[in-house]
């Protein structure tokens, strides 16, 4: 792997509209539609509240993470962040207790699978398929989620005790 690189980055982004009605257009400038949690985290917020008044959920977006500069979504994966950052949580720790463990995106049939591959797990969004080192890319990813539910808690004003508690229970897998 590149050494440059940190194993895994992350930002969670906040669809600024209603909802996507023209896919092409998204995928070609999310910076129109998106909102970063982590650069603008009061807005963020309001954002959340305000789409919570008219939808059932207020985190619709899109989560940008890579392993050393490789995406695992890609733009036209948008969905539920908060949902979506539960089930990457899951897939860690179903990898680390029973090394394979799959999900869908919440509420749509796009299956995401985390299974060791001899010494390497092997992460899976729909047919795309990332190698990844999991003593680099599990921690990274806890600690992503980790980020982004303590973001929810000081800002959104949810509880979020039990996904941290699950966050701690994939840890002591580790």
């Amino acid at each position: 792997m590149n050494d440059n690189l940190p194993a895994v980055v992350s930002e969670t982004l906040l669809l600024l509209p209603h909802t996507v009605t023209d896919l092409d257009d998204f995928v070609a400038r999310p910076e129109h539609y998106l909102m970063s949690v982590e650069a603008e985290p009061v807005r963020a917020a309001e954002v959340w509240l305000d789409r919570l008044k008219r939808n059932p959920y207020g985190s619709d977006g899109l989560i940008r993470l890579a392993y050393f500069g490789r995406d695992i979504f890609t733009a036209d994966q948008w969905d539920d962040v908060d949902g979506l950052w539960h089930e990457l949580v899951g897939l860690c720790h179903g990898f680390l207790a029973d090394g394979r463990a799959e999900s869908c995106f919440p509420g749509q049939p796009l299956v995401m699978s985390f299974e060791r591959k001899g010494k390497i797990g092997m992460f899976r969004v729909g047919d795309d398929r990332v190698p990844v080192d999991p003593s680099d890319f599990i921690p990274g990813v806890l600690d992503s989620a980790d980020r982004f539910f303590d973001w929810v808690e000081e800002n959104v004003g949810r509880d979020c005790s039990e996904i941290k508690q699950q966050i701690r229970a994939a840890r002591m897998l580790l």
